[in-house]
């Protein structure tokens, strides 16, 4: 009798135990729907350096501002389908494609003058990639392009900051991306300026 009570504590223990197990994680993507490539080639050329990121953004969790000084909040059962930085990267190169049919060639390079078509070189580093829940999310990024082989570099900087009045992270992944998606849009004019030789490649929108 002893016997059986043991092994029915042990059970109870176990399904408790498994009562109280974590959630699976669930996976964010900033760019839902990338641009198709549809038909004809590429009308530039862009060597597109691996994006810079702040090393407390430089992990798998989502992590969330506090905001007046609170601790931040990192949500671990919520996190990015890749790297942040992997991430920024596609957003903005979907935008170069969609906007100027840039391609990026840093995983393929392509020597200056072996091609007919203009070629960038382009740097990003993401300075804030804040989400506040019930106010806002800012995204900001500096970048600096320049024509090859010996362009002068243009250096660039712009912030957006999109309303955040849910607590969930649904809410704050998709406010990230839409900052996202407006810097990666400014970033993309300022090569299509750069391209056209207007003399302030960095003027907003």
């Amino acid at each position: 009798m002893r016997q059986a009570s043991r092994i029915g504590l042990i059970f109870a223990a176990l399904a408790l135990g498994g009562c109280g197990a974590s959630p699976p994680p669930r996976y964010h993507a900033l760019l839902a729907d990338p641009a198709p490539l549809g038909g004809g080639g590429a009308a530039m050329l862009v060597e597109f350096l691996p994006v810079a990121v702040p090393q407390r953004l430089d992990r798998d969790g989502l992590v969330l501002g506090g905001g007046g000084g609170a601790p931040l909040d990192v949500r671990d059962n919520d996190r990015w389908a890749a790297p942040l930085a992997d991430e920024m990267r596609q957003v903005v190169a979907d935008a170069l494609w969609r906007r100027l049919r840039a391609a990026d060639t840093y995983r393929a390079p392509v020597a200056p003058g072996a091609s007919p078509l203009p070629q960038y070189r382009l740097a990003l580093r993401i300075e804030r990639f804040d989400a506040v829940p019930g106010r806002s999310a800012a995204v900001e990024g500096s970048w600096t392009v320049r024509r090859l082989p010996q362009g002068s570099p243009a250096a660039c900087r712009a912030g957006f900051a999109v309303p955040l009045p849910g607590n969930g992270s649904d809410a704050a992944v998709a406010a990230l991306a839409e900052g996202a998606g407006r810097l990666g849009e400014r970033i993309a004019a300022s090569l299509g300026r750069l391209d056209r030789g207007e003399a302030d490649p960095c003027g907003g929108e």
